[in-house]
């Protein structure tokens, strides 16, 4: 249990704490567009919930009721993985492309990432966060709170968080560029497709490790494929990241 404990803090430090180190050192760098920097800060905050809304409380819950969608998802796990990462990813990128355009072009490398940062804080502390600290609470007063993942498991949470996060800022920097670029319409297309490949897949990889899809492997060997992938697609943002540094700050390499 304490080591459980001890995932569940960190999966809460991981969602809390650490982006709003990295989005308070933003600002403390960039001077001259701080209130930028804030402002794009809100309103990454502001897309990932208008998207958590409008797909899952709205969207999924009209479809449910009002059509077949739910013998679909029966019948169509996979499909179904699959519609709601595509929706998921023009949902949230279709709003950052509309803002880049709004904003002539001209967002920099530290307005991008704290756009990013918004993003991704906020995703972790309504999926992760929240749900973690409100489990050690209950754990604290001695309620007989079940944890039905595995200390392993809880672990992984955190270090997806981190995964993600460098991958959607990534994506999102990406798409930035191609703005800048004036390729806007192949950029959208391209950071959707990437989007909803890393929306996808874990979901994908994981649906074989279930008994309606033949137990194709185990479970551990499920989040082995998934964190491999992670892994790899992080490591490509990161990269991307590090190349973008110089073409949005405006300096040129020597």
């Amino acid at each position: 249990m304490t080591m459980d404990i001890a995932a569940l803090a960190c999966s809460a430090v991981i969602s809390f704490i650490i982006p709003l180190i990295f989005f308070l050192s933003l600002l403390v760098k960039g001077k001259g567009q701080r209130l930028s920097l804030f402002l794009l800060f809100l309103a990454g905050a502001v897309i990932y919930a208008a998207m958590e809304w409008g797909l899952k409380e709205h969207g999924l819950a009209w479809l449910f009721n009002h059509t077949d969608f739910e013998k679909f998802m029966g019948a169509h796990y996979i499909g179904y993985l699959f519609t709601v990462a595509l929706a998921g990813s023009l949902l949230t990128l279709l709003p950052i492309w509309l803002l880049c355009l709004c904003m002539k072009k001209q967002v920099s490398f530290f307005q991008g990432i704290a756009l990013g940062l918004g993003y991704t804080m906020t995703e972790s502390i309504l999926l992760i966060g929240i749900r973690s600290v409100n489990t050690i609470i209950e754990i604290a007063k001695g309620s007989d709170g079940e944890i039905n993942t595995g200390t392993a498991e809880l672990f992984l949470t955190g270090y997806e968080r981190i995964l993600m996060t460098v991958i959607q800022i990534g994506i999102f920097m990406a798409l930035i560029y191609f703005i800048r670029e004036k390729m806007a319409g192949k950029g959208l297309f391209l950071t959707i497709f990437c989007h909803m490949l890393a929306a996808f897949l874990p979901g994908f990889f994981i649906a074989f490790s279930l008994p309606d899809f033949l137990e194709v492997y185990d479970r551990k060997t499920a989040l082995v494929l998934v964190y491999v992938v992670l892994t790899g697609a992080a490591f490509a943002s990161g990269v991307i990241l590090y190349g973008l540094r110089n073409p949005l700050t405006g300096k040129k390499k020597r």
